[in-house]
């Protein structure tokens, strides 16, 4: 038997069992017609019109489960009507125009212009047979594509779920006895369709990921096509649960995506199928992200607070800030704070990992090369040889800043400025020169002002004095920033950490 005899009787016979459980609520023809010009579609009338005619033609269903007189519709009905509409439009460029005596010649070639009865017929009638088994399996998918369900007022939760069991072995079993190569091609026709009434698929795949009310109110053309895609969708789930075929997504239009592309944006090949995993892979996309993409782990107070100083709103950039007060290399089990914990839980939530921290302590450095070649760290390293003062300044910056934040509190700095500092070469030895010259600050060089007034300096003066290098902090400042444009995926499967040298190394560069 042809499909469409099997599919319009069987709706006959079970429409009651259908409308039992149906998700869209049934519209009389001024609400179908009102539904389909507020979606763009080319449908004629205010109160009656199109859908009238085409019952009159035997082109429409009326989903009526009575003999009242008044036609109600499922909203798929509007499908139908489009395929109508669009096959009877005159498209005359926007730019003509016509006088009388040129439009009284022209009116004669306006038949031939049109497709004939015949070809509208059977356009519409194949519409509204796949609008047809689109509404009967609409009970079973639409739930899932929704992620909302509305249960009959008249029945318990169990006797839904008994009833919708029962339905969906029904009905299934009608998809199994249609080929699915012809109705491979009618899911083919939907998604050109679609795309060819809006082909923002990017766009159509935010609005399926979405709420289900973020989609029932999208307008417009963009809301026409997004219900041309349900409809789709709706028939490509049954084909593919009964007759084991994967058809292409309902995005997926005249372009075509390379092996493997699919997965690189969306996570996954099949994103409304496997919507937890295409979700944060979209709205990084789309810059949507929210929380934190990167964590930016740094030693020490000094560090925190330049870190804090450049970037004061680092949070809401996506960049989140870690203090690790000193505790790298000397976890204990009861410490709040665990590197090792804490890069783990990165990996989970596809967050970068940047880690700033000193080689002067031994046990620093293998703590955080023993996380590297546990692969734990999908980021970079900022490795502050011998610590962050000496990697990003020369003695005489330090001693520059030192001073201006003396003379800031009002105090003479000629002792700090004038005097020996022979043999520092690191942090500690500096901050203890320093408190043997100061007058006021043997409390030493730690903190948020000694943190911040290294910031102000390096971002006034970019380089090293006397090179054109680069200050290392501001180099890792500016690939944490970078690195909220990267796909977390993307960096993972293509680079590496060099435990040895901690530089990020593509991984074709690195010995097998």
């Amino acid at each position: 038997m042809h499909s469409s005899n099997n599919v319009c009787l069987y709706f006959e016979k079970s429409k009651v069992q259908c409308f039992e459980l149906i998700q869209n609520r049934l519209l009389n023809e001024a609400a179908l017609i009102n539904f389909s010009k507020l979606r763009g579609f080319f449908v004629s009338g205010v109160v009656k019109g199109d859908p009238s005619k085409y019952i009159k033609r035997g082109w429409l269903n009326s989903d009526n489960l009575d003999t009242s007189s008044t036609e109600l519709f499922h909203p798929f009905r509007f499908y139908p009507l489009h395929i109508g509409g669009e096959l009877c439009k005159l498209n005359i460029a926007p730019t003509s125009t016509l006088d009388r005596d040129s439009f009284n010649e022209f009116l004669p070639k306006i038949s031939e212009l049109l497709p004939s009865l015949e070809t509208i017929s059977k356009r519409v009638e194949t519409a509204n047979l796949v609008a047809t088994l689109g509404i009967l399996l609409e009970p079973i998918y639409w739930p899932r594509i929704t992620s909302k369900t509305s249960y009959p007022a008249v029945t318990t939760f169990d006797e839904y779920e008994d009833k919708l069991a029962n339905y969906r072995e029904q009905v299934l079993s009608l998809v199994r006895k249609l080929d699915p190569t012809e109705w491979c091609k009618h899911h083919e026709n939907l998604r050109f369709q679609a795309a060819e009434m809006d082909d923002n698929s990017d766009l159509y795949i935010l609005l399926r990921l979405s709420p289900w009310i973020k989609m029932e109110r999208t307008t417009g053309q963009i809301g026409g096509a997004l219900w041309i895609r349900l409809i789709a969708e709706v028939l490509r789930r049954a084909f593919r649960d009964v007759h084991n075929v994967d058809w292409p997504e309902e995005d997926q239009a005249f372009g075509q995506w390379y092996p493997g592309a699919r997965e690189r944006t969306f996570g996954t090949e099949f994103p409304t199928d496997n919507t937890v995993i295409a979700k944060p892979h979209l709205a990084f996309e789309f810059g949507l992200h929210t929380g934190s993409t990167i964590r930016w782990y740094l030693e020490g107070e000094t560090e925190y607070y330049a870190a804090l100083h450049s970037l004061p709103r680092a949070a809401s950039g996506g960049v989140e800030l870690i203090n690790l007060k000193g505790a790298i290399g000397k976890e204990k089990a009861s410490t709040p704070l665990r590197l090792a914990d804490s890069l783990f839980k990165d990996k989970e939530l596809r967050r970068f990992s940047f880690i700033s921290f000193d080689g002067d302590v031994s046990a620093n450095v293998r703590a955080i090369k023993r996380q590297i070649d546990n692969g734990n760290v999908v980021g970079y390293i900022n490795h502050n040889d011998p610590d962050f003062e000496f990697a990003n300044f020369t003695l005489c910056e330090l001693i520059e800043v030192a001073a201006n934040l003396d003379e800031e509190q009002g105090v003479d700095t000629q002792t700090i400025r004038n005097s020996s500092w022979a043999n520092v070469g690191s942090g500690k030895a500096f901050e203890e020169r320093y408190r043997s010259l100061s007058n006021i600050g043997q409390g030493g060089l730690k903190g948020e002002r000694w943190g911040a007034a290294l910031a102000h300096y390096a971002l006034n003066n970019p380089f090293i004095h006397g090179s054109e290098r680069k200050r290392p902090f501001f180099e890792t400042l500016n690939y944490a920033l970078l690195s909220r444009r990267v796909k977390y995926e993307y960096q993972r499967d293509n680079f590496r950490i060099n435990s040895s040298t901690f530089q990020v190394e593509t991984l074709d560069s690195q010995p097998s």
